[in-house]
C-alpha cells in the first residue's frame, strides 16, 4: 500500500506552472499543453511560410489561367481525363519558378489557334526551337513524370497518376513498396484484352 502511494505521488501529473509574460496577463500551461502549444506554432508558423496556396485556391482565384492550361495539357498530352488538382498544383509550382508562365501558356493556346494544328507532334514541328518549345515540353514531362524539376529533390506532384504509368497500368504494378495495398495478389488480375482508359 505504501509503495502504491509512492508510486502514484511520484508519476501522477505535476502541478501546473505559472508563466508570466511581459504585460500583465498570467498564462497558466501544463508541460504537456506548453508542448502541444509550441508544436502547433512551429506547424502553422511553418504552413504560413512556405505555402503560397493551395490547388483549390488557383482554380477559384484564377479560373481563366487553370482553364488554360487544362486546355493547353489536354492537347499536348493527348489525354481528355486529366486530373484537376493535379493539374492545379502543376500550374502553381509552374507559375512560382516563372513569373510569365500563364502568359506563355496563353501564347501557345494562340499558336494552336492561329495555325489549326491538329495534333502536338504539328505543334512541336511548329515551333521549331522558339522559346515556347521548352514551356511546351516541360509540361508535357510534368504530366508525365509527376515532376517539374531534375534531381533528387525534386517535388513529386503526382504519382500514381503520372501519365507514365497509365498505359500498362492493368499488367505493370506502379514501383513501389505497397503493391496495390495489402493482399494484392489474392484478387485475380485484369483481363490483358482491355485496355485502361484514361
Amino acid at each position: 500500500m505504501k509503495r502504491q502511494r509512492i508510486s502514484n505521488y511520484v508519476f501522477r501529473r505535476t502541478p501546473l506552472e505559472k508563466i508570466a509574460d511581459s504585460g500583465s496577463v498570467q498564462i497558466f500551461l501544463s508541460r504537456r499543453k506548453l508542448l502541444a502549444f509550441s508544436s502547433a506554432c512551429l506547424t502553422i508558423a511553418a504552413i504560413g511560410t512556405t505555402a503560397k496556396g493551395s490547388a483549390q485556391d488557383v482554380v477559384a482565384s484564377n479560373r481563366d489561367s487553370i482553364s488554360n492550361f487544362m486546355q493547353l495539357s489536354t492537347f499536348a498530352t493527348g489525354h481528355k481525363n486529366l486530373d484537376l488538382n493535379i493539374g492545379s498544383a502543376l500550374l502553381l509550382a509552374f507559375e512560382a519558378q516563372t513569373h510569365d508562365f500563364s502568359d506563355q501558356v496563353t501564347a501557345l493556346l494562340e499558336q494552336i489557334s492561329k495555325n489549326s494544328y491538329q495534333d502536338v507532334e504539328a505543334l512541336d514541328a511548329g515551333l521549331n526551337n522558339a522559346p515556347l518549345h521548352s514551356t511546351l515540353l516541360q509540361i508535357i514531362r510534368a504530366w508525365y513524370s509527376g515532376v517539374i524539376e531534375s534531381g533528387t529533390n525534386a517535388k513529386v506532384y503526382a504519382f500514381e497518376k503520372a501519365l507514365m504509368y497509365q498505359p500498362s497500368r492493368d499488367v505493370v504494378v506502379i514501383p513501389t513498396y505497397a503493391h496495390n495495398g495489402p493482399n494484392y495478389w489474392v484478387s485475380a488480375p485484369a483481363s490483358v484484352d482491355i485496355m485502361p482508359v484514361f
